[in-house]
């Protein structure tokens, strides 16, 4: 179906790619090599302009992160390359700012990239490498970090501030996350706590 998907009228499409969601659910190891061989199509479905249809392809995304973040790393880490990430990195931080994706499925491709955090330190390095730490601060603060640049001391220095940084206003930071649905907000700490290096062996937590 989907070696075809650019030939098909965009409601046959949708129906294909929700087809193939739906199979990427608990997909095995041993199909693997057809996940492998549809995986660039699904990638660039991620960049479509239908809606509906950039939904099923993260939906398949998410699957086989979650069929395959335990017992197949070495096919996550073949799946989850930069490529994928820099796709995935778009939907959550789009040029045009508002995301085409549901919220919904926002915070469930932040937990996927944490599931996969977790699971791979090479997908560690991959994510850091495209620049999703931008991506991380603009959905806590609401701006990009390049935004503030040439505008330290509004923040930072301030009296009462919280040391953010990048001249950005307290306040603002509040409004932003008071208007961030909670889970996204939630799932963006935890994949900042997988991007951070492990603490010293033999270190107390407190």
């Amino acid at each position: 179906m989907l070696n075809y998907l650019d030939f098909f009228s965009i409601a046959v499409q949708r129906t294909a790619l929700q087809a193939a969601a739906n199979c990427c659910r608990n997909v095995s190891s041993e199909h693997f090599h057809m996940v492998k061989g549809v995986w660039p199509i699904i990638r660039g479905c991620l960049s479509y302009s239908d809606q509906r249809l950039v939904e099923f392809a993260c939906l398949c995304v998410i699957r086989v992160i979650d069929s395959y973040h335990r017992s197949s790393i070495e096919n996550l880490q073949s799946l989850v390359d930069r490529d994928l990430i820099k796709a995935v990195n778009q939907l959550l931080l789009p040029a045009g700012g508002s995301p085409l994706i549901a919220s919904n499925t926002f915070t469930l491709l932040l937990r996927a990239l944490a599931t996969c955090a977790r699971a791979s330190p090479k997908i560690t390095i991959s994510l850091l490498e495209a620049d999703i730490v931008d991506t991380l601060y603009q959905i806590l603060t609401g701006v990009l970090p390049s935004a503030n640049s040439n505008n330290e001391g509004e923040q930072g220095d301030a009296i009462g501030g919280q040391g953010l940084g990048g001249g950005l206003a307290d306040m603002a930071v509040m409004e932003n996350l008071a208007l961030r649905p909670k889970d996204q907000v939630e799932e963006t700490l935890s994949l900042i706590s997988e991007l951070l290096p492990p603490l010293p062996k033999g270190m107390r937590s407190f």
